[in-house]
């Protein structure tokens, strides 16, 4: 997918906007990720339509940052793709060839699972002995000669043949089901940007499924791309649209986990007394646990008791003793049901939103990892190490 010109900020735009989204079954078995030098030099594109002002000064460790972030999309984008990250090659400027090293030392540094993110570092093999470019194997100091990309090709070839034969990848796919809570006004007040980098880091390998991928009703782009963004969660919808059309969410997306946090937008929404709304609440996700159910007869559930909504106190503990209950009465050996307290330790002065119903960021933190406790010991390699 090499595009002429391209600087990391603008192939972190591309791979987030449509260069990695393949065919179902289409997805490549290995990527081969080499980019950063343009970030040393180029300052426009598109035929001078384009401009930018990283050239020469871009730091090293801002070239490391953008190579990184990009590495990150491919595996959130595709999670049973192994990468291989190349180090910058060399190139004849002896200080442009300084910040290549000091940005691939800094990657070369970085704690990652060798089994699905390998570094390859080739820069001296395209060095003399005496520490000078061999320029037989370029064409002008930073483009490779037909020689240059054979020496290329030797030196990753081992590595690419072994992915190729390795046994795939299987991440574990997590449905993230609920309500605008879950969805999020933008990435910083949405669990869901952090509980990607908690499980990740916890030392699973995981792939967050669903039919959505924005904000705040399905309108806003996410703002950051360091999280896997798809999910299940409906802005305004309560249980029971939920329940009603969680058969069609399954049509494409079958998840090995599916945490559930909803009532609120019901709440919200509902003058009804509070005994039978509650009861309306759980019959319509008892619903919605049969269509996972039966759809996956091993499925894992985390049931969520919801966070606090201001003034509405009192309904919301009457539904969380109703969850607490249903969880402790419908937890089965196949397919287990545990329970994520959100409610506890809630701080409703420091964690909402203005709204009085949504989290910010630091409630969302705060939900990430009450999440990711539960989730953790429904997933399996748990000591892996991670990228």
């Amino acid at each position: 997918m090499g595009n002429s010109g391209d600087i990391t900020p603008v192939m972190l735009y591309r791979v987030n906007h449509g260069n990695l989204d393949f065919a179902s079954g289409r997805q490549p078995k290995v990527a081969v990720l080499l980019c950063g030098i343009n970030n040393l030099g180029v300052s426009q594109s598109a035929g001078g339509r384009e401009q930018w002002h990283l050239g020469i000064n871009c730091p090293p460790a801002d070239i490391s940052n953008g190579i990184r972030a990009i590495a990150q999309v491919f595996r959130r984008r595709l999670p049973g793709t192994r990468l291989i990250m190349m180090a910058t090659l060399p190139v004849s400027d002896d200080d442009k060839r300084a910040k290549c090293r000091q940005a691939s030392a800094i990657n070369a540094a970085l704690v990652r699972n060798d089994n699905e993110v390998a570094y390859v570092d080739l820069q001296d093999k395209f060095m003399l002995p005496d520490g000078s470019l061999n320029k037989q194997l370029f064409t002008d100091g930073t483009h490779l000669t037909p020689e240059g990309y054979r020496v290329w090709a030797k030196g990753i070839e081992p590595l690419v043949l072994k992915f190729m034969e390795a046994p795939p990848l299987k991440p574990e796919k997590i449905m993230l089901i609920g309500d605008s809570i879950t969805e999020g006004a933008d990435s910083n007040g949405s669990y869901r940007r952090y509980l990607d980098g908690m499980l990740r880091r916890d030392g699973h390998l995981i792939d967050f499924v669903g039919s959505r991928r924005k904000h705040s009703d399905d309108k806003a782009e996410p703002d950051n791309y360091e999280y896997d963004v798809d999910h299940e969660g409906h802005w305004g919808k309560g249980s029971a649209w939920m329940a009603e059309n969680m058969q069609r969410f399954l049509t494409r997306n079958v998840p090995d986990v599916a945490v559930i946090h909803l009532g609120t937008e019901d709440i919200l929404s509902s003058n009804a007394a509070a005994e039978s709304l509650t009861d309306g609440i759980l019959q319509n996700i008892g619903k919605l646990v049969d269509a996972l159910r039966a759809k996956n007869g091993n499925v894992k559930i985390v049931f969520s008791t919801i966070i606090p909504v201001k003034g509405k106190e009192s309904v919301v503990s009457l539904l969380n003793l109703k969850i607490s209950r249903y969880v402790q009465s419908n937890s089965t050996l196949p397919c287990p049901v545990v329970i994520a307290n959100q409610h506890e330790g809630f701080d409703v002065s420091r964690d909402l939103a203005a709204d009085g119903a949504h989290p910010n960021a630091a409630g969302a933190g705060k939900m990430a990892r009450v999440f990711a406790d539960a989730i953790h010991n429904l997933l399996s390699n748990a000591e892996r190490k991670t990228q």
